[in-house]
């Protein structure tokens, strides 16, 4: 009955003792397998954000060309619209062209210099993050590396520890089994079960540990694959920076020939612009030299004239009828069209003016004809004067010529053109029958 209560007893000791070591083995995977699902989480999150930055940087590249091709587009009408005025202006642009390109060809040489400096660091900056990421990157493969390794090589100490510290119980319950009782065999044979099922256990961690390096050899494999793709990434958009780079040059060699010819349509319009400015300042001063010239001439005017400052002019249509000249038909046709025609244009803004100047010009031509009337006047009249002296005065050069003053057949000997004179009666001219009588220019 003792045996077969300690049998039933170690059955239940022995069930007892596989729930627990079940448990604890499922404790255990259960935490494996979360470790293993974090660490695929993170790989997860890791090529979500790898593929995010890529369709991102897609995007951008899109964008940015989408955005060179509306400036080309831009670009390109504008340089149609200006290649019109370039070849209309090239032939007398030739010279001042050829100091200008020196001058740019210099600002060209530097420029290209300091872009050449700028993509050579650039290009450093690329190589030293691209060591820079792929140092990184081995950096967290040998860390992940190290770390799988320890965690093999903590699970096989422990586990090599478990397996001695059991070997050593087993072999003090041995020796506690020969120097007690003989019924210490069932606990014996317990023992041996037990280190059958840890031997078990430890197959089953070792499957484990290669399920593990089977999971780490796959996933290198796809982190070589991942590197491979990045180069080659890499190595496009390496092309695409080139081209772009290339396609840069060329805009901005159009843009700075573009700015050199609009700088130099803008000195030449500054140019005009004070030549403008200049010659509107002289016809300015000359204006106002006119005003104050006439200010100063109304205080000479006479009562008629601050009435009725501009005479009435006649139909130029009876003036040409009047002249007397023979054209023929079509001529006097055309001309009566001409002189019909009352638009107003230019020629006509300065009429009033021109009639003060005939009136003006024609009192001094008559001025200058009273003038010489009255010194002809003048010396026919001293000449008849000395006649007459010369009549009443007697000495030898009177006695050797005739004598004025004797009349024969009631005629006398001076000699005395009669004046007609006028009276009140004053003649009125024409400006236009003046100027095409006596040829007055202005």
């Amino acid at each position: 009955n003792m045996n077969k209560i300690q049998e039933a007893w170690l059955k239940i000791m022995r069930s007892a003792k596989t729930k627990q070591l079940k448990k604890q083995v499922e404790i255990i995977s259960q935490n494996h397998d979360r470790d293993v699902d974090r660490k695929d989480a993170l790989l997860q999150m890791l090529d979500r954000d790898l593929d995010e930055a890529e369709e991102q940087h897609q995007v951008s590249v899109r964008s940015h060309l989408l955005n060179v091709d509306r400036l080309l587009e831009v670009q390109q009408s504008r340089l149609l619209a200006l290649e019109d005025d370039f070849h209309r202006e090239v032939e007398t642009l030739q010279e001042e062209f050829r100091i200008e390109r020196e001058q740019v060809q210099e600002k060209h040489a530097l420029e290209k210099r300091e872009l050449t400096l700028i993509l050579e660091q650039v290009e450093r900056e690329e190589k030293h993050r691209e060591q820079s990421d792929l140092t990184e990157h081995l950096s967290q493969y040998e860390f992940i590396r190290n770390g799988n390794i320890e965690d093999d090589h903590q699970m096989r100490s422990s586990l090599d520890d478990k397996i001695d510290k059991t070997r050593q119980i087993c072999k003090e319950k041995l020796q506690q089994y020969q120097t007690l009782t003989e019924g210490s065999n069932a606990e014996y044979r317990q023992m041996v079960a037990r280190d059958a099922e840890l031997s078990q256990q430890v197959e089953q961690r070792l499957r484990q540990v290669e399920r593990t390096t089977a999971s780490i050899q796959h996933w290198k494999m796809k982190i070589q694959q991942n590197r491979q793709e990045s180069e080659e990434r890499n190595v496009q958009l390496k092309q695409e920076k080139e081209h772009i780079q290339k396609h840069f040059q060329d805009l901005k060699a159009k843009m700075t020939k573009m700015r050199s010819e609009e700088k130099k349509r803008l000195q030449d319009l500054t140019q005009d612009a004070r030549n403008c400015i200049k010659s509107l300042k002289d016809q300015l001063s000359l204006a106002e030299k006119i005003i104050k010239t006439a200010e100063l001439c109304r205080k000479f005017e006479t009562e008629r004239e601050k009435v009725l400052p501009f005479y009435i002019s006649r139909p130029l249509v009876e003036v040409f009828e009047e002249g007397g000249i023979d054209f023929d038909e079509t001529t006097k046709d055309e001309i009566r069209k001409e002189l019909t025609d009352v638009g107003v244009d230019e020629w006509t803004y300065l009429d009033n003016f021109f009639k003060r100047y005939n009136k003006v010009k024609l009192d001094h031509l008559a001025i200058e004809r009273e003038r010489e009337r009255l010194g002809r006047e003048n010396a026919q009249l001293r000449s008849i004067l000395k006649q007459f002296l010369d009549g009443v005065s007697v000495n030898q050069d009177v006695l050797s010529q005739a004598n004025p003053l004797l009349v024969v057949n009631g005629k006398v000997n001076l000699n005395h053109v009669p004046h007609k004179r006028i009276g009140e009666n004053k003649v009125h001219i024409e400006a236009a029958h003046a100027v095409t009588t006596y040829g007055i220019r202005y």
